[in-house]
């Protein structure tokens, strides 16, 4: 797989419904936020940015970020299903690193459903460590961080 893959802020109405309407098939539902347009305008309105991860024509990934004065948080997608296996996870993690370094924020935030195994060993495999913050109606979401300067 040669072709990068390209991060975009999804800012406009229209975009925002098309990644909202994309195909939540290939998206598992988080146990944080259910894949739906009033779900996704809820996360912007509290302060998210929300961004499509594409691959050539391909979405294969949404995430959130927000920051604070010197944290930059994060969630996403799971890789869309065809995708899986070719390091887009680890890529998106090396984004959100570089994002942090470059609006000269000291640790990155993760949140992670505490049963999404492969998630967790690549909080792990990129040094990030648990927070001991649960978050969510069951306490499911768990907060990890990493520390990048």
């Amino acid at each position: 797989m040669e072709k990068n893959l390209v991060f975009k802020e999804v800012k406009k109405e229209d975009e925002i419904k098309g990644l909202a309407n994309f195909d939540i098939q290939v998206f598992t539902d988080s146990q944080d936020l259910q894949w739906n347009l009033e779900n996704i305008r809820r996360e912007i309105k509290n302060g998210w940015k929300l961004y499509s991860v594409t691959y050539g024509p391909e979405t294969v990934a949404a995430l959130f970020m927000k920051t604070d004065k010197e944290s930059l948080y994060t969630k996403n997608t799971p890789i869309k299903l065809a995708f899986q296996g070719n390091g887009f996870s680890h890529r998106i993690k090396d984004f959100y690193e570089r994002e942090a370094n470059r609006l000269q924020l000291k640790r990155v935030v993760n949140y992670c459903p505490v049963d999404n195994f492969r998630m967790i060993a690549l909080n792990e495999s990129h040094g990030y460590h648990r927070t001991g913050n649960s978050l969510g109606g069951s306490r499911s979401i768990v907060e990890w961080e990493k520390i990048v300067s």
